[in-house]
């Protein structure tokens, strides 16, 4: 999603967000509102291991989700309703 950083894992995504180049309309609403706003900010000004430290917490626990593999599972036609 970042052409800039494509092969890597860094803050580029944030800035083209703050540049308004983001590539879905959930990029540009991180801007509008303030407190979504001030955390993109504030990731900006930290340091890129900070960044990597906060954004383990969240991916270890979507690690934990329970995903069933192959053919036990199914992709949701609709993200908000179960497949009938």
């Amino acid at each position: 999603m970042d052409p800039g950083s494509r092969k890597t894992f860094d803050l580029g995504y944030y800035n083209q967000v703050v540049k308004r180049r983001g590539l879905f309309t959930s990029d540009s609403q991180l801007l509008v509102n303030s407190v979504t706003k001030s955390l993109v900010n504030q990731l900006l000004q930290r340091s890129l291991w900070k960044f990597y430290a906060q954004i383990a917490m969240p991916m270890e626990k979507m690690e934990r989700i329970n995903v069933k593999p192959g053919t036990q599972g199914e992709t949701r036609k609709q993200c908000a309703l179960v497949n009938s």
